[in-house]
């Protein structure tokens, strides 16, 4: 009974001490978000060069958190041709067109190929490792610059919903899923994520497309509300199988974060895990029924 007890006491400190830490860390956590959100709007607004900027960076530094994550489990990607046309893929895209970033992509999987080739300590397992970041995280951010980078076209219209989809989402799953969820979703990937809170979830992220409906006006346009809505439901709901899918690597991995270079928020893959499996269908959305 003792031992029971001195059990009780010892997780009921470190409880305590839990909360004491968040509390303490809260500033920090609010000013970094608010400059986050800063970088964001100043992205979606004014798009052109500092989208440009912004999204290599971003690039840059998911693929090297994502090379670190294959790190952990013992493989090494050949990831420089990859931080290279990260950095460049989106300059080139806003400045020369689609047809000189494909160049760039076919040269960087080109690198890779034979690297693997040349290299006899790169395995292939390594070289797995190093296409599949073409995927993750790349498609997804290239997504987003597809969208296009003009101030005053629908293209901003169309990143805003990349984003405020998959945010609304995130923050309605969070809010019910802590006061009412009761049922797990995926136990063994997210242990804390409800199946109440994924619904409430794909309600965020509808109310997100009437937020982007009213947002529009800034920029002139009249898209109708209904089209928004949808695509925000359906980035909401694809978000939360992207924020799924970034546990899954975590928890391979056995880390909290991809990155600490965000201090209270981990890295730029925990910032927009669900964005990158939500901006891919919201692009092609807009491509299909509003541009």
């Amino acid at each position: 009974m003792e031992n029971d007890h001195s059990r009780t006491a010892t997780a009921a400190e470190s409880t305590e001490k839990k909360k004491n830490r968040k509390m303490q860390d809260l500033p920090l956590r609010t000013a970094v978000a608010v400059v986050l959100i800063a970088i964001l709007l100043c992205v979606i607004w004014f798009g052109g060069w500092i989208e440009a900027i912004v999204l290599g960076l971003f690039t840059a530094v998911a693929i090297y958190e994502m090379r670190n994550i294959f790190r952990k489990k013992g493989l090494s990607p050949f990831v420089l041709p990859l931080t290279v046309m990260g950095l460049s893929m989106f300059i080139i895209l806003y400045k020369f067109g689609l047809l000189y970033t494909f160049a760039l992509a076919v040269l960087a999987f080109l690198a890779v190929v034979i690297e693997r080739i040349m290299n006899h300590k790169r395995t292939n397992d390594d070289l797995v490792a190093s296409l599949m970041l073409f995927v993750y995280p790349i498609i997804g951010l290239t997504s987003l610059a597809l969208c296009g980078f003009e101030k005053d076209s629908l293209s901003r219209v169309a990143l805003f919903c990349c984003f405020v989809g998959p945010i609304m989402a995130d923050n309605a799953a969070y809010l019910v899923g802590s006061l009412i969820g009761k049922h797990k979703l995926c136990p063994s990937i997210s242990p804390h994520k409800t199946i109440e809170g994924a619904v409430a979830g794909l309600i965020g992220g509808a109310l997100g497309g009437v937020l982007a409906y009213f947002v529009q006006k800034l920029w002139g346009f009249d898209i109708e509300m209904w089209k928004l809505i949808l695509v925000c439901f359906i980035g909401g709901g694809i978000g939360q199988f992207g924020d799924l899918l970034s546990s899954t690597f975590k928890r391979w991995a056995g880390v909290k974060d991809f990155g600490t270079i965000f201090p209270g928020h981990g890295g730029v893959m925990d910032r927009i895990d669900s964005e990158l499996t939500a901006a891919p269908l919201v692009f092609l959305f807009f491509s299909l029924f509003v541009f």
